[in-house]
């Protein structure tokens, strides 16, 4: 078994079949497909089981564990040398795992491969496209560093990422301290055994949509604490500049301003105010969000290596492969 193809599931109902469906079209066919549910208590136990293929294996909690117990209970179940964690709300492409596996195949010291992705919304209809890189790559545990303080997750969903079974077990669990995060906090970790392979072109798309999760997460102001604790981790494990922490600071500011105001306009009014007054005191004076606005975002300036673990100030994008 080559692949296997997690979907870790809590009332996925609405969206599950045509995730399944864009699982069973790939032009990959070595792959086995886990869905791990966490106590739904709508129909997606009933979808999954309802779809006829011998690859396909339905895993349920007695209980709801929560989201990392049941993204690490997929990977024990998993048997695949290589998994995709894949979120019940996103597509994949066709050619998602071919791609993937092509070039885990090819570059034995990539520990995880990673791709460019679609947003779409709930209606499935494409907005937009991101993709960090322009050809494919293979990017160091510091460059990951440096465009994820600058870009925020340039990894990506856990639908965009395909891993190598060694290297996660090696990197230990999903952790349950960074429930908000879990994503980032995993890829940090891997990146840290080895580097990480990027393909330019979308091979999934992700569901923008009312009920995901970390829209749940920001109407109620939750993610602010564990944006701040990997900031401080990511910090920690590159040399930086002072002015290159104030900007990597202000940038984390503009964001809790931004939660602030999507806060405010959907009712809430206390933690709201409560991320304006983080935002105030993690750049005061707004220095560091002024210069990412005018100078980081548009490509003036950005963080580049300089020597093993340090990080400079210079003229051009941060990541400019």
């Amino acid at each position: 078994m080559r692949v296997s193809v997690c979907i870790p599931t809590f009332n996925a109902a609405k969206y599950l079949r045509e995730c399944i469906e864009s699982v069973l079209a790939q032009t990959y066919r070595d792959f086995e497909l886990l869905i791990s549910d966490d106590g739904s208590t709508d129909h997606t136990c009933e979808i999954a089981a309802s779809i006829r293929d011998p690859r396909i294996r339905v895993c349920r909690l007695d209980r709801n564990m929560g989201m990392p117990y049941n993204f690490n209970n997929a990977v024990n179940l998993s048997r695949g040398t290589y998994i995709k964690l894949l979120c019940y709300d996103d597509l994949l492409d066709p050619t998602s795992l071919e791609k993937q596996v092509d070039l885990l195949d090819r570059r034995p010291e990539v520990v995880m491969v990673t791709s460019g992705l679609h947003y779409m919304d709930e209606a499935g209809r494409a907005l937009r496209r991101v993709s960090y890189f322009s050809r494919e790559t293979v990017a160091s545990e510091v460059e990951i560093i440096a465009g994820t303080l600058v870009y925020g997750n340039v990894v990506g969903s856990p639908s965009a990422v395909l891993i190598r079974r060694e290297s996660l077990l090696r990197a230990g669990p999903f952790s349950e301290e960074f429930p908000q995060v879990m994503d980032v906090e995993m890829w940090l970790r891997l990146a840290a055994l080895g580097p990480v392979g990027y393909i330019p072109e979308p091979l999934c798309s992700y569901r923008l949509h009312p009920e995901a999760m970390t829209v749940t997460h920001r109407k109620v102001g939750r993610i602010r604490s564990d944006v701040v604790r990997i900031t401080e981790m990511m910090l920690a494990r590159v040399d930086t500049s002072p002015w290159a922490r104030r900007v990597c600071w202000g940038r984390v500011a503009g964001s809790f301003l931004k939660q602030a105001l999507f806060g405010l306009r959907h009712g809430y009014v206390r933690w709201p105010l409560e991320a304006i007054g983080q935002a105030v005191s993690i750049d005061p004076g707004f220095a560091g969000l002024g210069m990412f606005q005018l100078l980081f975002r548009p490509g003036l300036l950005g963080l580049h290596i300089r020597e093993g673990r340090a990080l400079e100030v210079r003229p051009g994008r941060t990541l400019s492969f």
